[in-house]
């Protein structure tokens, strides 16, 4: 049961870091620069929190912790193709 849970794990982590990198906040960055908006996400997902907390804590840890500057709607955008994969993947 462990073992299942963590490959799953692993695999919504890959997806998700899929759907990151998609949005180019820094172009030409690591494949794992945005690594921990992934740990983020996938913690508020698997806890079940709606899409006003996520948006909250992705335009909080996209503007205040990387710096980069971002509207509330682009963030909405953002997270509205997270909970399509989500809802897709479960």
């Amino acid at each position: 049961m462990k073992s299942r849970l963590k490959k799953d794990y692993k695999k919504r982590f890959q997806d998700l870091r899929g759907i990151i990198n998609s949005w180019d906040l820094i172009s030409g960055c690591p494949e794992d620069e945005f690594d921990s908006i992934n740990h983020l996400l996938l913690g508020q997902l698997l806890k079940g929190s709606d899409k006003y907390k996520i948006s909250q804590v992705l335009f909080h840890e996209i503007r205040v912790n990387y710096g980069i500057d971002i509207s509330e709607d682009e963030v909405e955008v953002k997270i509205k193709e997270v909970f399509e994969y989500w809802t897709n993947s479960t």
